[in-house]
């Protein structure tokens, strides 16, 4: 495995919040060609998010970032507010060289160097774009949630990508769309929740992947107060059952 730098992602990014990152060159390297999984971070744009979410993304984030290995993809989404907008802001895979014995160093064309090199520009990007992501939450009518996580997950799949692994979700989880106008995911019964769903043909693509939410469990409200436990423990079971039927081998849900 590639070694990794000793400066840690969450740092990275708090020092370039004040100014966006370069983005960096391409890597030559097709690393796509040694991974085999797929890892998804996508990030609510209508979340009321202050500096205590944006602390929680950025610690998340680097966790997340961490746990990957040479030539998984990194897929990063932005949903806001109607799925249709939902864009796809980064994509690639993760340079590095695979572990391998004194014979397979010797033959492979993976030359550890380069591999460090284009690292640390693939490690460029993905911060700017998440920098542009932190600016400024956006303002929405709608917050098309369920759709738009059905969406990316279908798009890794439609682009012929391998498996999702891991996918983590920023948001607050606050659906208000046709399915769950206004308030309505608050107040509605996790088994009702799932049947309008299910009719809708709305279904998540998670097959054996872990899928973990952060920055749930405070209001949108001024000042973001916490959610009242009983709206909080219905939209959670709402959300964990979604996920869990869409094949989800683990589900976390919380504030981080």
């Amino acid at each position: 495995m590639a070694a990794r730098p000793r400066r840690r992602l969450g740092a990275a990014l708090l020092l370039a919040l004040p100014a966006l990152a370069r983005p960096a060159a391409a890597a030559e390297t097709d690393y796509c060609a040694i991974g085999d999984r797929t890892s998804l971070l996508l990030v609510d744009r209508t979340t009321r998010y202050d500096a205590v979410d944006r602390d929680i993304l950025v610690r998340s984030v680097d966790a997340f970032f961490r746990r990957q290995d040479p030539g998984e993809r990194l897929v990063v989404a932005a949903a806001s507010g109607a799925y249709t907008e939902l864009k796809l802001v980064f994509n690639a895979c993760r340079p590095g060289c695979p572990e391998a014995g004194f014979l397979g160093r010797l033959t492979s064309a993976c030359r550890p160097v380069l591999a460090r090199a284009d690292f640390q520009a693939f490690e460029a990007e993905f911060l700017a774009r998440l920098v542009e992501l932190l600016k400024q939450p956006e303002e929405a009518a709608a917050s098309d949630l369920f759709r738009s996580v059905a969406e990316a997950t279908r798009l890794v799949g439609a682009n012929g990508y391998a498996p999702l692994r891991q996918v983590l979700i920023f948001s607050d989880l606050l659906e208000a769309s046709s399915l769950f106008p206004g308030q309505a995911i608050r107040r509605t019964p996790p088994a009702e929740a799932l049947r309008r769903l299910s009719e809708a043909h709305v279904a998540a693509r998670l097959a054996g992947a872990e899928v973990r939410v952060i920055g749930f469990g405070r209001s949108d409200a001024p000042n973001r107060p916490p959610l009242p436990q009983d709206i909080r423990r219905r939209v959670e079971e709402s959300w964990e059952g979604w996920f869990r039927a869409g094949g989800a081998r683990s589900v976390q849900i919380g504030l981080r």
